[in-house]
């Protein structure tokens, strides 16, 4: 039997648009080889763009990782960001959050759940979004960044999901 998730994975996005679908293609390249006893830990939700509804239904003892393109720093750059810090101080706008902005979708999610909502944000900045266009050079070459901060922070919340809970790590195969 599988251990049950303990990391939402919510990958945000639309890869019609360039870089705005850099989330997705770190999703594809890195889904396929993370661990077993990782991925099986991991519950992925692929978001066009981030609503509440997302975050608020999120069982007590689960992380979220949200992964999405950003805009503000140098293109190509991979940025983190705790989620409750990110609703105090949000230091760069997520691309997809059109309807909110991500501080808002998370603090909104927090609000309706009665309490913060717990995890991480882990984006690149894009350099080109237009619609029809593919990745640029700057989100291309720096896709195995983003999937190694990714895969990074997906075994840290898991560790962190299972120390909350009590559970026992489980053991790398």
């Amino acid at each position: 039997m599988l251990p049950p998730p303990v990391v939402r994975l919510l990958v945000c996005g639309n890869a019609d648009r360039g870089d705005d679908g850099v989330a997705l293609a770190a999703a594809a390249a890195l889904l396929p080889v993370l661990p077993a006893w990782l991925a099986a830990r991991v519950e992925v939700r692929r978001c066009l763009e981030l609503r509440t509804e997302d975050l608020s239904d999120l069982p007590d003892g689960m992380q979220a990782l949200v992964i999405d393109a950003v805009v503000g720093p140098t293109p190509g750059d991979v940025v983190s960001m705790d989620l409750g810090d990110l609703v105090a101080r949000p230091a760069f706008t997520p691309r997809s959050s059109h309807q909110l902005p991500l501080d808002l979708v998370v603090g909104l999610a927090g609000m309706i759940r009665d309490r913060p909502i717990p995890g991480t944000f882990v984006g690149l900045a894009g350099h080109r979004f237009g619609y029809g266009t593919p990745l640029s050079r700057a989100a291309r070459g720096a896709l195995p960044a983003l999937c190694e901060a990714i895969r990074a922070e997906l075994e840290r919340l898991a560790d962190v999901a299972t120390e909350q809970t009590g559970g026992q790590a489980e053991v790398n195969v």
